[in-house]
């Protein structure tokens, strides 16, 4: 019998005794008001004779045609959009790796490179921001001719 007041000044201090403040969570799910390209994949074709000596960051500029439709009870004062990609290049901070090894894709956002992943405020629905798109190269790597391709994500985000 000595040992069960050791017994329960145990219990007492045991983390299990100790209780936890009651949570809830609750919200609305709601449709999201605004969409991009009509959830249609944007395509960007670079065309068929980009000349692996001629990609510079500068050569083959191409604007990225989008557009952003809200429902007409959304207030697009907190729109912003968000590019993102889970395949950066790893030699340039704003261009997304492609399927040929030392090729990226540069993003612009109003003539800025891109940091993936930050809001980029959109002021004006009919005038949303720039997007371009250029062949990058990695200085570490010969290119070799062949095709390529590259993914990523704009998605519309709402505070």
């Amino acid at each position: 019998m000595k040992y069960a007041g050791l017994i329960v000044l145990i219990a007492m201090w045991s983390p299990v005794a100790l209780s936890a403040p009651n949570m809830s969570f609750h919200g609305t799910l709601i449709e999201p008001p605004c969409t991009i390209n009509n959830d249609q994949t944007i395509d960007v074709p670079f065309g068929e004779d980009l000349g692996v000596n001629k990609i510079d960051g500068t050569n083959y500029l191409k604007a990225v045609d989008y557009q952003i439709t809200c429902n007409a009870s959304y207030s697009a004062n907190n729109l912003a959009i968000v590019i993102d990609t889970a395949n950066p290049a790893v030699f340039d901070d704003s261009a997304v790796r492609t399927s040929k090894s030392g090729l990226g894709i540069r993003i612009l956002v109003d003539s800025q490179p891109v940091m993936f992943g930050e809001r980029i405020a959109v002021n004006n629905l009919n005038s949303p921001p720039l997007i371009q798109a250029v062949p990058v190269r990695d200085p570490a790597v010969s290119l070799t001719e062949g095709p390529f391709e590259a993914t990523l994500t704009l998605r519309s985000d709402y505070l």
